[in-house]
C-alpha cells in the first residue's frame, strides 16, 4: 500500500480545495457588501438627524425662554392661571408646539442611526461581530471552547 495519493484521490483533493476558496470568497464579498449598505444607510440617516436635533433645540430653548419670561413676570402670582398663561403665548405656542412634535415621534428621529446601529450590534453578536457607530464591521476573534 502506497501512501501517496492517487491520481483521482488528487483530483477530488484539489476541487474540494477550490471549493472552499470560492466558498471563503463569496464570504468576503458578501462581509464587504453588507458593511457598504450599513455605512451608506447610517450615512443617509445623518443629515435628517442633524436636522431634527436642530429643531429640537431650538423648540426646547424657545420653550425656556417663554417658560422663564412667565415665572419672572410679577404678575403670575396674583392672577389666575388660565389668565396668566393667556398673556404668554410664546410660552403656550412652544409648549404645544414641543408636545407636537414629540407626539409625531421626533425622539425617534434623533437617535435613528443609533437604534440602527444597536439593533444590528445584537444580530452581529451571534456571529462573533459587531460594528462601530459608522457601520463598519468589527471581527471579534473566534471563542476558544475550554472543557
Amino acid at each position: 500500500m502506497s501512501l501517496e495519493p492517487t491520481a483521482c484521490e488528487g483530483k477530488q483533493y484539489e476541487t474540494k480545495k477550490t471549493m472552499v476558496i470560492t466558498y471563503k470568497l463569496d464570504v468576503i464579498v458578501d462581509l464587504k457588501a453588507f458593511e457598504r449598505r450599513l455605512t451608506e444607510v447610517i450615512a443617509c440617516l445623518q443629515p435628517s438627524t442633524t436636522r431634527w436635533r436642530i429643531v429640537l433645540i431650538i423648540v426646547s430653548v424657545c420653550v425656556a425662554a417663554g417658560a422663564g419670561q412667565w415665572l419672572t413676570d410679577p404678575y403670575t402670582r396674583i392672577i389666575p392661571l388660565s389668565q396668566s398663561l393667556s398673556n404668554h403665548p410664546f410660552f403656550i405656542i412652544a409648549t404645544l408646539l414641543l408636545v407636537i412634535i414629540f407626539l409625531l415621534g421626533v425622539h425617534k428621529r434623533v437617535i435613528a442611526a443609533s437604534i440602527i446601529t444597536t439593533r444590528t450590534r445584537e444580530v452581529l453578536c451571534d456571529f462573533n461581530m459587531s460594528c462601530d457607530d459608522t457601520g463598519k464591521l468589527i471581527l471579534k476573534p473566534r471563542p476558544t471552547n475550554v472543557t
